[in-house]
């Protein structure tokens, strides 16, 4: 009979392994540059799941939290070869430790390779967040958070890693801001309005009441501290609610990005509220709002006439 495998290590921790996993590659005859490469994605996996406070050890590691990794990684506006790419390396990561007995399954299995073709980003139109938020009306606990949470997204444009990794003591009523910090980014501090402010109050007050008050983190599910992919899910029930079948997080950051530019707002100034390094991404996000405020202003000038 034949034996199985045996487990590599005791210890599982992704750093261990993924030394152990390039020693392999080379052992089967692999370039350094695809060495590096694969390891390279491994790290990066290692640093956005200890930035979020989410376990390390491979045995731990549940499809949710990879699925948020490459949420962060579109969110990052990476090109979806380098998106396929990373996709790529970690399914053979996880593979090679289901075929060494370190897992009995992948939590890669049933993550779908991101399509090489972007899409055109979409942007809400007034009438629909109107009809996203009108979703959230009511008393209970979920509703009144989903609220809070949408307008916030409106008045930020942070990515949703962002929201979902936000503690109480980032969130700041009496000057209305938020201090935000993501991987590789210092903290910034992003302004919100009166109204959102008044909605943050109300859920700060059934906030704590809930059963997981005392945690640090400023959203709350039934099961403690919401995640990334809890935040997801909650924006995407809102919107089958409204109508919006097709709703994610990133369509609050395209439209917060494209009425700041078509308002007239500094790129700059905008690069700051949102977290960008580069200027690039100005390019990718606000080229449909630079072109439509010529539109927009010949209008204007039209109406006069």
């Amino acid at each position: 009979m034949m034996s199985l495998p045996v487990p590599i290590h005791n210890d599982s921790d992704l750093r261990y392994l993924r030394r152990s996993f390039v020693r392999h590659l080379a052992a089967d005859g692999r370039s350094a540059a695809t060495r590096a490469a694969y390891s390279a994605a491994i790290a990066q996996l290692e640093t956005f799941l200890t930035n979020q406070r989410l376990p390390t050890t491979v045995m731990a590691l549940r499809p949710d939290h990879l699925e948020a990794f490459f949420v962060s990684l579109y969110e990052r506006q990476l090109r979806p070869a380098t998106i396929l790419a990373r996709h790529h390396a970690l399914s053979r990561f996880f593979g090679w430790l289901t075929d060494e007995g370190e897992l009995t399954s992948s939590p890669m299995a049933n993550l779908r390779p991101p399509s090489t073709h972007p899409s055109r980003a979409v942007v809400l139109t007034t009438a629909q967040i109107e009809a996203v938020l009108a979703a959230c009306a009511g008393p209970a606990f979920e509703d009144v958070r989903d609220a809070a949470m949408i307008r916030l997204f409106v008045d930020t444009g942070t990515r949703l890693t962002e929201m979902a990794g936000l503690q109480l003591d980032e969130v700041d009523l009496e000057f209305k801001a938020v201090y935000v910090a993501s991987t590789g980014h210092a903290p910034r501090a992003v302004p919100f309005d009166t109204v959102t402010a008044r909605a943050l109050e109300r859920y700060l007050a059934l906030r704590a009441g809930h059963d997981h008050g005392h945690l640090p983190t400023l959203w709350l599910g039934r099961r403690g501290r919401l995640t990334a992919r809890g935040v997801d899910e909650a924006v995407r029930h809102r919107g089958q609610l409204a109508g919006l079948p097709n709703l994610h997080p990133g369509q609050f950051r395209h439209t917060f990005v494209q009425q700041y530019l078509a308002d007239g707002g500094d790129g700059r100034d905008l690069m700051r509220l949102v977290g960008w390094k580069s200027r690039q991404l100005l390019g990718r996000y606000g080229t449909d709002a630079l072109a439509e405020r010529p539109r927009a202003e010949w209008l204007r000038l039209g109406d006069r006439l």
